[in-house]
């Protein structure tokens, strides 16, 4: 096993997986929890601890344990994979990392070139903005307080050391260190790369999905060229997302012709999706998908702006039980279904019989295409995505892209 990255939420494992898939190059993607015995196969194994809404403390243990896991399965590196605008528990992840594998050096890369999120000083941008001054730092449930990407360390027992860009210095070792490096470009990504290779550093490695893209040719991984077939079907979209990004993506979707359905407080229980009221709903939403227009469910604003972690859970659930239900549904074959936020996507995959996704394809940056298993041996496609990533064009983007038939595994672009 060449790879093992441990990221902390879903669609984060599937972005980042999708870096490294193509050719021969087997990539697994587990959810939520620890690998099963066949995972020592891949080339690339991604787990999905669930880690970002978790306590410090339990992350903490969590990681540690997954990253004991994967090495006693023959991993050589490990990939901490990190949010793309500092959230989550990315500290205590790295410091689990350190002290579970007993290295010394782990090198941070959080710039994310290709989605506008750029990391100069020390300090994390998103748009030109420092990152808490976003729409990162207005997020409902984990706002980004800090820009100063040394702040995540805070309290911790690894050090920190900035590598500022054109920083021809070699990371040295001595006690566990953080190197956090600047980066504003995907040519300054692969230099990071191949100086930590040539400094032998280039065992324990992290950030967002950006970096990872730039490890294939270090790695050794092969890349694929082949394509998939065009798909010119209507999207079936929910998402549980409350960012921002999502809901004007959404809203431009409605004005481009798009079915918009939003959900409020009362049906976002499981209770609800599974009883009688779950079936009208149901039928209302298949009598939209007669229309052949995309059909875009998402929660009423209003309702999850205080939500607490057990609210925020049941609505998961709840969402991954309705699109478990419309996968099943008579009308599917009809649709490209696709799932904006990881909390849903878990919720979804809770719903399924196996907790394995294979990453297929990246039709547009940030947007996984990936192969599940919905029951009775069928399988269908999904597309994913985090709730803050994409132009509010983007469905019209997966659009054109899909029906040009896609390259299998990274983004070509």
């Amino acid at each position: 096993m060449k790879l093992a990255v441990i990221a902390d939420d879903l669609t984060g494992a599937l972005d980042t997986g999708i870096k490294f898939a193509g050719g021969s190059t087997q990539v697994q993607v587990w959810a939520g929890g620890l690998p099963g015995e066949h995972a020592r196969s891949a080339d690339v194994l991604v787990v999905d601890g669930e880690l970002r809404h978790s306590s410090p403390e339990q992350a903490y243990r969590d990681c540690f344990d997954i990253v004991r896991r994967v090495l006693d399965a023959g991993a050589e590196r490990l990939y901490i994979k990190t949010d793309s605008a500092l959230r989550g528990n990315i500290g205590p992840m790295f410091q689990a990392a350190l002290d579970a594998s007993g290295w010394e050096f782990a090198a941070f890369v959080p710039a994310f070139p290709q989605m506008d999120r750029i990391t100069r000083k020390g300090i994390h941008y998103n748009g030109g903005v420092p990152i808490h001054e976003s729409v990162f730092g207005k997020d409902p449930f984990e706002p980004v307080r800090s820009s100063q990407v040394a702040d995540l360390f805070r309290g911790l027992k690894v050090e920190t050391r900035l590598f500022e860009k054109g920083d021809s210095s070699t990371p040295m070792t001595g006690r566990p260190t953080v190197g956090i490096f600047d980066a504003e470009s995907r040519e300054d990504l692969d230099r990071i790369a191949e100086k930590l290779k040539k400094a032998g550093m280039f065992q324990l490695l992290g950030g967002c999905a950006g970096f990872a893209s730039r490890l294939s040719g270090p790695l050794g991984l092969e890349q694929d060229v082949r394509s998939l077939a065009p798909d010119e079907r209507p999207l079936l979209v929910l998402c549980g997302s409350l960012n921002p990004i999502s809901k004007d993506q959404l809203a431009f979707g409605e004005s481009r012709g798009g079915i918009r359905l939003s959900l409020d407080s009362t049906q976002l229980v499981p209770e609800y999706v599974n009883g009688p009221e779950g079936e009208r709903l149901i039928d209302r939403i298949e009598n939209a998908m007669e229309s052949g227009r995309d059909i875009l469910l998402d929660t009423a604003g209003p309702m999850g702006e205080n939500q607490e972690n057990n609210r925020r859970e049941t609505v998961a659930q709840a969402l991954g039980a309705l699109m478990f239900r419309l996968l099943h549904s008579s009308h599917i074959e009809a649709y490209q279904p696709m799932v904006i936020g990881g909390d849903t996507l878990m919720g979804l995959i809770h719903h399924l019989p196996a907790s394995q996704l294979s990453p297929l394809a990246e039709p547009v940056p940030g947007v996984v295409l990936s192969q599940i298993q919905v029951g009775d041996g069928r399988t269908r496609t999904l597309l994913s995505k985090s709730g803050g990533f994409g132009k509010k064009e983007l469905f019209s983007q997966l659009h054109e892209a899909l029906a040009r038939g896609v390259a299998r595994g990274p983004f070509q672009g």
